[in-house]
């Protein structure tokens, strides 16, 4: 149900600031809008940067294993991994871009300190547990932009959505009632003018 006002000239003040109030609004949202397009633009491409340097180091880690394998055998291999104290805790903290909250995180000890015996390793082993750390790093690292660009599309839809209400709805229809109004006051000072005029012409 859309507002009702009285043809007054105050009433008319109000929703001419109210008009502009809306517009001013519109051109920030606007401006929003496109400073969170830009950024998510930006982590697209370390998003694909980052997917190809996991690529590249995860191929890196493979192959490493299995020459890993062939030195001290599968079974070995699963009892040195078993052996290796590796915290996983990873904490989330929260920045805020433009009133959007992005992930941060920190992960607690991915350097791992060695604590198997190297009586039976090589050093195919050492350089497996050393890129299987870097895939571990770039996995966190690439599911932070992951779902930092789904938080900003997501502000960024948003914000379309506020955007094309005030422009196409709320504006409009604002504008419409002040012109409504306007006429309307011009027709009541049309309509005073005339009396006024006749009535100095009976005196």
């Amino acid at each position: 149900m859309g507002k009702i006002y009285l043809s007054t000239k105050n009433n008319l003040l109000k929703l001419q600031n109210s008009i502009k109030e809306y517009k001013n609004g519109q051109m920030l949202i606007e401006e929003k809008e496109l400073i969170l397009k830009n950024k998510l633009e930006n982590y697209k491409d370390e998003a694909k940067n980052t997917q190809n340097k996991l690529d590249k180091i995860l191929k890196d880690a493979e192959d490493t294993l299995k020459k890993a394998i062939v030195d001290v055998g599968f079974d070995e291999l699963i009892d040195i991994s078993n052996a290796i104290k590796d915290d996983d805790t990873i904490n989330i903290k929260n920045i805020t871009l433009m009133g959007v909250e992005i992930p941060s995180v920190v992960s607690n000890n991915l350097e791992i300190v060695p604590n198997y015996g190297f009586y039976n390793t090589t050093s195919n082993v050492d350089e497996s547990i050393i890129k299987f750390i870097e895939v571990k790093k770039m996995i966190i690292k690439l599911a932070e932009i992951n779902n930092t660009m789904v938080r900003l599309q997501n502000a960024i839809e948003k914000l379309g959505r506020r955007s094309n209400a005030l422009k196409e709805v709320i504006i409009p229809r604002d504008e419409k009632l002040a012109k409504s109004i306007s006429l309307a006051l011009e027709e009541e000072e049309r309509d005073e003018f005339v009396r006024l005029k006749v009535v100095k012409q009976k005196q």
